[in-house]
């Protein structure tokens, strides 16, 4: 059975492969995406789009998905993780976005999915397409 944990890495995978469907199965019939304070989608076939959309923008980005927390409470849960998303070129790794998910998860159906998504940048929006340093 999957955990609210789980959903993190099938988050960044399903997006990353382009699998729009079944990332939107990740997340609760009413669910909310926030980024910046701003509802993005709300329900499950607005996310679906929004995936489809979103990737096609952003091909080969990857989300770097690190310091997951996560307390569940009987059929919810609270989570937060950090994010970084970088885009493959054929030289170089482009800064995407660097920031924070605050997530409520929601035991619906026998599974666990997200009920509230929020993200929130940490960086400023200068930073947004910047080059990662090399060695």
């Amino acid at each position: 059975m999957t955990s609210p944990v789980d959903l993190y890495g099938l988050y960044a995978h399903y997006y990353d492969e382009d699998r729009p469907a079944e990332f939107a199965a990740l997340f609760a019939v009413d669910a909310t995406f926030t980024s910046d304070d701003v509802e993005r989608a709300r329900g499950r076939a607005a996310i679906e789009e929004m995936a489809r959309t979103g990737r096609a923008a952003l091909a080969g980005v990857r989300h770097l998905i690190s310091s997951v927390a996560v307390d569940v409470d009987g059929d919810t849960a609270t989570g937060s993780a950090y994010v970084q998303a970088v885009q493959v070129h054929a030289d170089t790794l482009q800064l995407v976005t660097l920031g924070r998910y605050d997530d409520t998860f929601v035991r619906e159906d026998g599974r666990w999915r997200f009920r509230v998504h929020r993200y929130t940048p940490l960086t400023s929006s200068a930073l947004a397409g910047a080059r990662l340093a090399s060695s």
